[in-house]
């Protein structure tokens, strides 16, 4: 800090710029009335600052005290200059001293400001350097020194850059802080934190100059909650326009959902900075590559998008001209290898004229039927020899029958098993039900698929097709995804009940095969249903 003491003409110079940089911050608080810095009574001080620059004025008893003033200065705003044209005046009242030292560093805080020492009264004037400088001007405000009375203050909102809103999802609520442009702007955010129903709202709120014109920051906080209520825990951050959320989702359709947002449209003006929404975990981790006649389908989790990109151009090249579906979503707890396992397993369908690649979690299982006899070994072989590192592997590969010799006559096709009449009475009598818009089944249903997997196993060699089908409502490729996923619970069930994976093969088909028309809810619940089909 320089310091500069003006004696004679130099001191009445400097009164005239003590008085202008006065005028200048009544100007910008918009308050009349004459220049704090003109008067020249023994009990007055001024301290007025403007820019990096304090100008003092008035008079102090003795040297002591102008050392003390400086020091708070000093203190309080290490890198400003001080021009000193104060004078001694022995004569000053009891607690002036004190009074002094609180007026220069309340004035050093300021930036422009203003602050009036009249005997035991005091004028403050100007608008806060920074939050800081709010912060420490308000607890000085608070608690003035012992005698001293405030008798005006004009205080405008401090200018802040960057202009930051954040706003906290804790446990126990949602907690805001930041700067806000005005006190409706603070009582808009507080009211919408308050009506997502995610408990107390603190509010850390303040009012602050610098927002960026023409932006709607209402709207775009507005975003920002909307994604946190989808967090258990996570922080949203607004600064000038660029939107940072961080934060673990409930669940994996909040995942889903805010990572749609984000990558949707924003709202006008609100630019995406950084997104670190860290994905659930789960267990077991199962993922699937499944062939058929139609295409390849891919469908469970992946540990990153990287590793989502890496299989699905793994299985475009694989798999080459035959259609691919990406039902992979992103989710944490993948075993370590995961990605070159995924591939690898893929790699061995290629042989199999149709079939499943399954893992779940370090344990690879390929069911599926090749070509012939002569493949299925080979195919049996590869799978043995080629394990991922780190996991283990299972098959089930059949082969279609050698051919008849054509001088033999073929025998009569077999009439069907009774156990498949009794399957087929068994879903008439309520099917299998789902919770509604998931792949989560009734009770009452997972005690009829046990009760098929019985009649099932009652028919060794019988091949089933579980077929999922919805009604017309919501988004085709949605359904479709539904459909699949119900129609693999379905198998997931059956399986664990004993039926071999190579008999049972799902398939999806939404909306696109109706029993009825999809034009009154009766209908459509008829539509919405599993079939199982012996092949």
């Amino acid at each position: 800090m320089v310091t500069i003491r003006w004696r004679d003409g130099g001191r009445r110079f400097a009164r005239r710029l003590l008085g202008l940089a006065a005028l200048s911050v009544l100007a910008l608080a918009g308050a009349p009335g004459p220049a704090l810095a003109q008067a020249a009574e023994p009990t007055q001080l001024s301290v007025v600052r403007e820019g990096d620059v304090v100008v003092l004025g008035g008079s102090v008893p003795d040297e002591a005290l102008r050392e003390a003033v400086l020091g708070a200065i000093r203190a309080a705003a290490a890198d400003v200059s001080v021009i000193d044209t104060t004078m001694l005046a022995p004569d000053a009242p009891p607690g002036f001293s004190s009074a002094a030292t609180f007026a220069a560093g309340l004035a050093a805080r300021l930036k422009p400001g203003a602050v009036l020492l009249s005997g035991s009264e005091i004028d403050v004037e100007g608008r806060p350097d920074g939050l800081s400088g709010q912060a420490a001007v308000t607890a000085a405000l608070a608690v003035l020194p012992e005698g001293l009375r405030l008798r005006r203050q004009a205080l405008l909102p401090p200018v802040v850059k960057p202009f930051t809103l954040t706003m906290e999802r804790t446990g126990s609520g949602l907690a805001l802080s930041g700067v806000v442009a005005e006190e409706e702007e603070r009582r808009v955010l507080v009211a919408f934190a308050g009506s997502l129903g995610l408990g107390s709202v603190t509010d850390g709120l303040v009012v602050a100059a610098g927002a960026p014109d023409g932006f709607d920051r209402a709207a775009a906080a507005r975003f920002a909650f909307t994604q946190l209520a989808r967090l258990t825990a996570g922080t949203a951050s607004i600064a000038d326009r660029a939107l940072t959320l961080e934060g673990r989702p409930t669940d994996r359709a909040g995942f889903a959902a805010v990572n749609l947002a984000l990558a949707g449209a924003l709202p006008a003006g609100l630019t995406l900075a950084r997104a670190a929404v860290a994905a659930p975990v789960v267990s077991p981790y199962d993922w699937f590559a499944e062939k058929t006649a139609s295409g390849v389908r891919l469908q469970g989790y992946v540990p990153s998008e990287a590793a989502r990109a890496e299989i699905r151009a793994a299985a475009e090249a694989l798999f080459a001209p035959l259609a691919l579906t990406d039902a992979q979503e992103v989710a944490a707890g993948a075993p370590d290898g995961f990605a070159p396992a995924a591939v690898a397993a893929m790699g061995q369908l290629v042989f199999l004229e149709r079939g499943r690649a399954n893992l779940r979690d370090t344990r690879l299982i390929v069911s599926g039927e090749a070509s012939s006899p002569t493949a299925a070994v080979a195919v049996r072989a590869a799978i043995e020899g080629s394990a991922p590192y780190g996991f283990t592997v299972a098959h089930t590969i059949t082969a279609p029958a050698l051919p008849i010799p054509a001088a033999a006559a073929p025998p009569p096709p077999p009439a069907a098993p009774a156990c498949v009449a009794q399957i087929t009475r068994e879903m008439a009598d309520g099917g299998i039900v789902f919770q509604f818009g998931r792949d989560v089944m009734r009770p009452e249903s997972q005690a009829r698929l046990r009760r098929i997997a019985a009649l099932m196993a009652a028919c060794p060699t019988m091949r089933f097709s579980v077929e999922g089908h919805t009604d017309s409502d919501g988004v085709a490729a949605q359904n479709v995804d539904l459909s699949h996923r119900r129609a693999q619970a379905v198998v997931a069930v059956l399986v664990r009940q004993g039926v071999e994976a190579s008999r049972l093969l799902s398939e999806g088909h939404g909306a696109s095969k109706p029993l009825v028309a999809n034009d009154s809810p009766a209908n459509k619940a008829r539509n919405r249903r599993i079939e199982i089909i012996a092949r």
